[in-house]
């Protein structure tokens, strides 16, 4: 669902254009058109910056070593400090690997007395440093001076005249940053850095709040700078004006605070020309999906937002993907344990992940029966199995019309004909009946298509296909005479022959489309069972047997897990994105509605303490 909008046009006087802009963006109620301008970049910038800051401090925090450091109170402003503790911890990390390089290279090069390394130079001699394997060293060993060895690995140098053209098919190692006798005297600088730049960093985590107070002054500076450019002129008057949308149902509350400032308003509904903003208004469950639809894009203003929509396919769509019983479970508990520790800051992200895993639970045993890739067979060995196999009611039996194949079509089949709905609704709703009636022409030729095809499924009497063959030629009737109202009738008969070959064979591609919810299911569980089958095989009367086989299991299981989970996750959005959304004329392009206002201070993930 969708908030719906009033256009605002203000005038004021250009003497009080600073004082009502801080006014407005107090009452925090207006979407701005434009904010942002040329003025208000060097703002932005910083507010991008701090961004990217607190990302990084984020990524910082699991570097605080627990119990050591007590960190000190920071004074003055902190984002400054904070971008100049980001420079010298990015150096100190740098000079840290140097560090280690140079230390692993001494080891086994030994000392190195750059003196002595230019007095052979000068006196014409070159001086190269290799390394190689053990197999690969008699090919060498005639020419060069062994130095060390580290397990595989040989160290050599060759001595050379300089004149000698001769190069042995190896890359020449290049000397480390610091020589041997610095690294002592450079790991105490080092250690001294690290003790005071992690001091610096558990002082930052624990100063989020003040971080987050300067964060907040900054995007309201940009945005107030923004908000004041945006307002425009009236030539040959001392009077300036603001266009901007407020949700209608703030209409009250901004009327009552407008009639305390000097300025005049007027509201309007918006017309089809407008680019109006879009809000987003679902209940908590539809709520949770509208990061799928914010995946692709927003609806614009006069279209339907078809979260609610997503919300009921998406997870129907990937249980039958992914349709394991045993990984839905996995799911499941993972979100339940997550829910209270490592998830607890992203519950929503929790809680449609534990939409999915009950849905993929439920789907794995009612459909073909899967429980970690072992069919639940009416047949098997097992009582346990026999009894969970009475729960399938989508079987893979292609003598039962219900089986698996049969019904991924017509979750397609139903899909579809949700989406031509909805283009009716919108068509009827925004633009009139008329606009409507050839997606009534199209709804005609899918259902009787379809009924047509499945004629001696349903058992259809005569009567019955005579009435879709007149169904369906009506529906063609209907796509001629009204498909484009912009063209003349003869000129739109004509054209209807392009939208009619669309229309037929584009149903039987997005109908056919749908058989990958089939073949995903089918796929992970194969998988599931050859897992299943190696691990037995694996196993005898000796216990290592076993372990080795639990190994297996776990990772055969845990890869299939994820290839199936990555492949449930995509296929699901492309049938919405591409059919569903086709169907339903989604056109999106929608503009998110952001309030011009005061930010409080927003929470992130620092605590302080590590």
């Amino acid at each position: 669902m969708k908030a719906r909008m009033l256009k605002v046009d203000l005038l004021i006087r250009e003497a009080e254009r600073k004082e009502l802009t801080e006014a407005l963006q107090k009452l925090g109620l207006l979407h701005v058109e434009k904010l942002g301008s040329e003025s208000s970049l060097q703002n932005h910038a910083q507010w991008k910056e701090w961004l990217e800051l607190n990302a990084w401090l984020e990524a910082q925090e699991k570097e605080v070593k627990a119990n050591e450091y007590e960190g000190s109170l920071l004074i003055g402003a902190l984002i400054p400090q904070l971008k100049q503790f980001k420079k010298d911890w990015s150096l100190w990390k740098h000079r840290q690997e140097d560090w280690l390089k140079s230390k692993a290279f001494w080891e086994v090069w030994q000392d190195y007395k750059p003196e002595l390394w230019q007095d052979l130079e000068s006196a014409g001699l070159k001086i190269q440093l290799y390394q190689c394997s053990k197999s690969e060293w008699p090919q060498y060993q005639a020419q060069a001076f062994l130095i060390g060895q580290r397990d595989d690995q040989l160290y050599f140098c060759r001595i050379s005249n300089k004149e000698n053209k001769e190069e042995i098919n190896l890359e020449t190692l290049s000397l480390p940053p610091f020589g041997a006798s610095e690294l002592q005297k450079l790991e105490v600088e080092l250690n001294q850095e690290e003790h005071r730049l992690q001091s610096l960093l558990v002082s930052f985590l624990r100063a989020n709040e003040e971080l987050e107070a300067e964060a907040a002054a900054i995007q309201e500076n940009w945005e107030f700078q923004a908000g004041l450019d945006t307002w425009q002129n009236l030539k040959a008057t001392p009077l300036t004006h603001l266009r901007a949308w407020i949700p209608e149902k703030s209409e009250a509350e901004f009327r009552q605070s407008c009639s305390s400032l000097p300025l005049a308003f007027r509201l309007q509904v918006p017309d089809r020309k407008d680019n109006v903003p879009v809000q987003l208004e679902n209940n908590a469950f539809n709520r949770l999906f509208e990061p799928i639809t914010q995946i692709f894009q927003l609806p614009h203003y006069y279209e339907f937002d078809l979260t609610p929509m997503i919300a009921v396919f998406y997870p129907i769509l990937f249980a039958y993907c992914l349709g394991d019983a045993g990984y839905g479970a996995i799911m499941t508990i993972a979100v339940l344990i997550g829910w209270f520790t490592f998830l607890k800051k992203q519950r929503a992200l929790a809680a449609l992940v534990g939409i999915l895993g009950i849905s993929t639970t439920i789907m794995g045993f009612i459909k073909s029966g899967s429980l970690f890739g072992v069919a639940l067979s009416a047949n098997a060995d097992q009582a346990w199995i026999r009894s969970l196999s009475d729960w399938v009611i989508i079987p893979d039996d292609s003598s039962f019309f219900f089986n698996a194949f049969n019904v991924a079509l017509l979750i397609g089949v139903l899909q579809i004909l949700i989406g031509i709905g909805i283009a009716i609704a919108k068509a009827w709703y925004y633009d009139g009946f008329k606009a409507s009636l050839s997606l009534w022409g199209k709804l005609l030729i899918v259902i009787s298509s379809v009924a047509l095809f499945m004629e001696d499924t349903l058992h259809l009497s005569a009567g019955s296909i005579q009435l879709l063959i007149f169904s369906l030629l009506f529906g063609i009737v209907l796509i001629m005479f009204f498909h484009d109202l912009s063209q003349a009738l003869l000129v739109r008969m004509g054209s209807s022959i392009l939208p009619l070959f669309f229309i037929f064979t584009g149903l039987l591609g997005d109908v056919l489309s749908y058989v990958r919810l089939f073949a995903l299911g089918v796929t992970s569980a194969v998988l599931g069972l050859v897992v299943n089958r190696i691990g037995t095989d694996m196993m005898s009367d000796n216990w290592w047997t076993w372990i080795g086989a639990g190994a297996f299991l776990l990772f055969g299981h845990g890869l299939n897990f994820v290839l199936a989970a990555l492949g449930s996750f995509i296929h699901p959005l492309r049938l919405t994105f591409v059919e569903f959304y086709n169907n339903a004329q989604f056109e999106g392009g929608g503009q998110a509605y952001h309030a011009f206002k005061k930010h409080k201070p927003f929470k992130n993930s620092h605590n302080g303490n590590s």
